[in-house]
Formats: structure tokens, sequence, C-alpha cells
């Protein structure tokens, strides 16, 4: 990875926390931009997956990170409704950006790793089993993108069942599709 990488990877971690953290009020548009953005910058990775039986272990390895990163975030989020407007309210903590942190650092761990201190393991592997070392970034890509739709798709479960609204100003698809 290169320096604009890893400064995109933490910029978007950042503003995922910012965002997030503490009490906030959201909306559609917030609760969904993250998922664009990710897919946004992931499109450039999922275009040509690598195809193989060992690269769609590892894509589907990352897809079930994903997937156990984003039900801990559920986990660690509240979501309620504001008994004055009936709006959506999410209250989150140090145990919500804790997980998050621990991922972007398994993440970036990794990538560091594979180009100074495991490279040749990381190669070996890499030829005997014909892995094309794209996988590995569209395994993260997948599993980053698994993490925060699981995560929003379960906030906005959470306020359906707590009756609260979300505002859909500017999202029409979005609220026909959640009616």
């Amino acid at each position: 990875m290169s320096v604009s990488d890893y400064l995109l990877y933490t910029g978007l971690f950042v503003a995922v926390l910012v965002t997030q953290l503490g009490t906030r009020r959201p909306d559609a548009k917030r609760l969904v931009l993250p998922i664009a953005i990710v897919a946004g910058i992931g499109a450039k990775y999922l275009k040509a997956m690598p195809g193989g039986s060992m690269p769609h272990l590892l894509e589907a390895a990352g897809l079930a990170a994903g997937l156990l990163f984003g039900l801990a975030s559920i986990a660690l989020i509240k979501v309620r409704r504001d008994e004055k407007d009936h709006r959506l309210v999410t209250v989150s903590g140090w145990p919500y950006a804790a997980l998050w942190t621990l991922a972007l650092a398994l993440r970036l761990g990794f990538a560091y790793g594979s180009t100074h201190w495991f490279t040749h393991q990381l190669a070996s592997f890499s030829i005997a089993h014909h892995v094309p070392s794209d996988t590995y970034g569209t395994a993260f890509v997948l599993m980053v993108l698994t993490m925060i739709t699981v995560r929003t798709v379960g906030v906005m479960a959470r306020a359906r069942a707590a009756r609260a609204t979300i505002g859909f100003a500017g999202l029409p698809l979005a609220r026909r599709l959640l009616r």
C-alpha cells in the first residue's frame, strides 16, 4: 500500500468515528454515506475480483470478518427513539471506537506487514496457492464494506423496531425500499 492508501483508509476511519461517536440523530444520508464512500473506493478492487478456490476463500474470509465486526458494532451502539419528535437517536462510546480501531489496525497491520515483516512468507503462500496479490485488497474491501453495511442495516432495523423515524430527504429510493 502506498502512503496515500494509508491516509485514505485512516481518513475514512476518522470520518466514521467523528460522525458516529457520542449521541447522534442520523438521517438516512448520514447512515448510507459511509457505504457509498467505501463502495466508491472499493470499486477499483472489486471490478476484477480474482478467481480460483483459494482467492475465493480469502474473499469469503473478508466477508466473514466484516460480518463479525459489523454484528459486534451493532451490539456496541445504542439505538432509541427520541420521545419528543420520534426521531432516531444513536449512542456510541469508547467500546465502539475500540472495535473500529481494532478492525483498522488489523487491516493496516497486515498491509504493512506484507511489505515489511512477512513478505517472503506471504509471497510463498500466494505462489503455492495461486493467489493473485489483488486478492488481499479485495478481501479487505469486502470486509470493510460488509462491516459498514451490516452496521447500517442493523441500526435501521433497530430504529424500525423502536418505531423511530429516519429522515429520508433526498433519498426517495431508500424510502421506497424500507417501507
